[in-house]
């Protein structure tokens, strides 16, 4: 399935909806948007939901950790939403053995 970006707003912090597969050639789309949300400082959180991806591939997970650190760098948070139960999944397993669920903030949903 191909990329679908939505950007909406609960709250103060905008979110990032992902559904489907993120590679190399979609991940100009989350870079944009998430440069946009980045230079706006009024956003102390910025939420990406992954929860629908089926993928990410290395250059999307390199963008991750990229506006990771920057918005550590200015004491602001990048929060990984992934509501998908199964520790079994893709996404969850990526996580795990990339050891990014040590590393970036991931919830199961916006509220945790």
């Amino acid at each position: 399935m191909a990329l679908e970006v939505v950007i909406r707003s609960e709250g103060a912090a905008p979110i990032i909806e992902l559904s489907g597969k993120i590679i190399d050639v979609d991940v100009k789309k989350i870079q944009h948007q998430l440069d946009l949300l980045y230079k706006n400082k009024a956003h102390s959180r910025i939420a990406l939901d992954v929860t629908r991806a089926d993928f990410i591939d290395s250059h999307g997970l390199g963008v991750v950790v990229y506006f990771h650190t920057l918005m550590q760098k200015d004491r602001r948070d990048l929060v990984i939403v992934n509501g998908n139960p199964d520790k079994s999944a893709y996404l969850n397993r990526l996580f795990e053995l990339t050891n990014l669920d040590k590393v970036l903030k991931i919830v199961n949903k916006l509220e945790d």
